[in-house]
This record gives structure tokens, C-alpha cells and sequence, in this order.
């Protein structure tokens, strides 16, 4: 009975540690939760189905009493999460027009992918925060739009374990938009077990990477099924980053720790340990470094 305490314990803890994209606005302001965004049934447990429908917004997403935000085409929008994103992996936001209501729609429609949160390289550090700000592309067609944002965790290296997708989808109006037509992808179809950045094990020779799913859209024609383009929009850089060391190829044991470089710490929810970690191991004040499974540890 206690090992099964125990075990129950640990599973909440590391449940309590998810992060939930709740929160969006348009500039860096930020709205009340769920305003604009589908409420989910998922809590903040991922998605890990590639050929389910709950892909596109998440588990049991109503669109029942959620109101519509009006965003300008070269706009800037930001989405906040309930605790900032630890998982290793890459963030991306995506866009489905409605052709009618939103409140009837489903996102069985076509999506088409306008930003990338991806590895930057030399070393492998990801985009991990409490906010994403991006911006919406001047060219595309005034109306209503599924915004949907996506980050996956691929801290478990599949197939031994699978990338997990944390998801959520918001209700906005363009304004003053194009007539571009960008080229769109289903969801779920989008994803597949064979995609590199699906299967990528970022703890063995993670020299490179590339984000699941189509290219980026853009207005000077990356991504664009043939409408009229424009500038390509700059995207702001986004707040309130913190970087995880990108662990490299070694023996360490898991739940051993090497040797952590004088005077670094990691912030709560980074990670300070697993099979071929070689970064931080100190944790921010008011955490300890806590093991999830033998390739990763996390300051909780």
C-alpha cells in the first residue's frame, strides 16, 4: 500500500508541474482565462494521439461562451500559460479560417502554420517561458480564425516513450487583412511517427532539428498556395525566456548528477539532471531537483 502511495504521489506531482496556454491578448497585454480560448477537459495533461480529433484544440474544447478577440493582419498577439513551459521542445502557432461561425467550428478545416519556437543551434536551447508573443501576417484574409498553439515535449525519446502535445485554441477576428492564400494541412494529418522532429533524441548527437508539421507561412511566399504577398512581418522576440541547458552525450547514471559549474542555478520547472545531462544541478531557491524518469530531472 505504500509503494502505491507513493506512487500516486509522485504521478500528481508531476501532473501538477504541466502548464496549461490559458491566456491571450493582443500586443503583450493578456486577457482573463479562457475569454478568448477554448476551455478544455484535459487540465494540463498532453495530448499524445496523432490521429485523434482532440489534436486541434484539445480534450472536450467548447466553444461555448468564449468571445471573439479582434486582431489587427501585422498585428502582434501573446499567449500566457498557468506555469511556463520545461519540456523540452518546440513551440508553434497555427491558423484555421472558419467558414462560417466559430462558435460552430471544429477545425476540420484546412491549418496553416505562421510561427516556429524551434532549437537554436550551436547547443540546442529551446524557447521556454510563461509567454509567446508572435506576429499575425499582414497578407492574409480579413475574417474568423481558429489560433491555435502548440508545443510538444519530446523529453522522452520516442519510441520508447512519445512526444507529448500541450495545446489550445483561441477565437480571433482579422482586421484589415490580405488576399493571400496560404497552403493548409488537416489536423489531425499533419503529424506523423516518421517526422525527424518527432522522433529526434535531443540527449544523443542533437546537432540539428526541425519542427514537426508544414512550413511557416509567410507573406514574401514561404508556405503560400498562390495569393498576393507583402513585406514579411517581423516577429518579436518572446518575453520572459528561460533557456535549459541542451543535456549532451555521456554516461551519466540517472538520478546521479555531474558536477554542477560554480555559481549556476536553474529556475523552477528547468532541468538539473538525467542520463547525459552535463548542465546545472543547483536549483532556484524555493526548488529541489526532483527525478521524472532515467533522462530527466526537473527543479520543483
Amino acid at each position: 500500500m505504500k509503494l502505491t502511495v507513493a506512487a500516486a504521489l509522485l504521478a500528481a506531482s508531476e501532473a501538477s508541474a504541466h502548464y496549461i496556454f490559458q491566456q491571450v491578448g493582443t500586443g503583450t497585454t493578456v486577457n482573463p482565462t479562457w475569454k478568448y480560448i477554448r476551455q478544455h477537459t484535459n487540465y494540463n495533461s498532453p495530448v499524445t494521439d496523432l490521429t485523434s480529433n482532440d489534436l486541434r484544440c484539445n480534450v472536450g474544447a467548447s466553444a461555448s461562451g468564449v468571445e471573439t478577440l479582434s486582431v489587427a493582419a501585422g498585428g502582434t498577439v501573446t499567449f500566457k500559460t498557468d506555469t511556463p513551459v520545461y519540456h523540452q521542445g518546440p513551440t508553434s502557432i497555427y491558423l484555421s479560417k472558419a467558414p462560417g461561425s466559430l462558435s460552430s467550428y471544429d477545425g476540420s478545416g484546412g491549418w496553416f502554420k505562421i510561427k516556429d519556437f524551434g532549437a537554436t543551434f550551436p547547443g540546442g536551447g529551446w524557447t521556454l517561458s510563461d509567454t509567446y508573443t508572435f506576429t499575425i501576417p499582414s497578407c492574409i484574409p480579413s475574417g474568423d480564425y481558429l489560433l491555435r498553439i502548440q508545443q510538444i515535449g519530446i523529453h522522452n525519446p520516442w519510441p520508447a516513450g512519445i512526444p507529448q502535445f500541450y495545446l489550445s485554441c483561441a477565437h480571433i477576428s482579422v482586421t484589415g487583412g490580405g488576399s493571400a492564400s496560404p497552403a493548409t494541412v488537416s489536423i489531425p494529418g499533419a503529424f506523423k511517427e516518421t517526422d525527424p522532429g518527432y522522433t529526434a533524441n535531443i540527449y544523443s548527437n542533437f546537432n540539428s532539428y526541425t519542427v514537426p508539421g508544414p512550413a511557416e507561412f509567410t507573406c514574401s511566399g514561404s508556405g503560400n498556395g498562390g495569393g498576393s504577398g507583402g513585406s514579411t512581418p517581423s516577429n518579436p522576440t518572446t518575453l520572459k525566456t528561460t533557456t535549459v541547458a541542451t543535456p549532451k552525450t555521456s554516461t551519466t547514471a540517472a538520478g546521479s548528477q555531474p558536477t554542477s559549474p560554480s555559481g549556476c542555478s536553474v529556475a523552477k520547472y528547468g532541468q538539473c539532471g538525467g542520463i547525459g545531462y552535463s548542465g546545472c544541478t543547483s536549483c532556484a531557491s524555493g526548488s529541489s531537483c526532483k527525478v521524472t524518469n532515467e533522462y530527466y530531472s526537473q527543479c520543483l
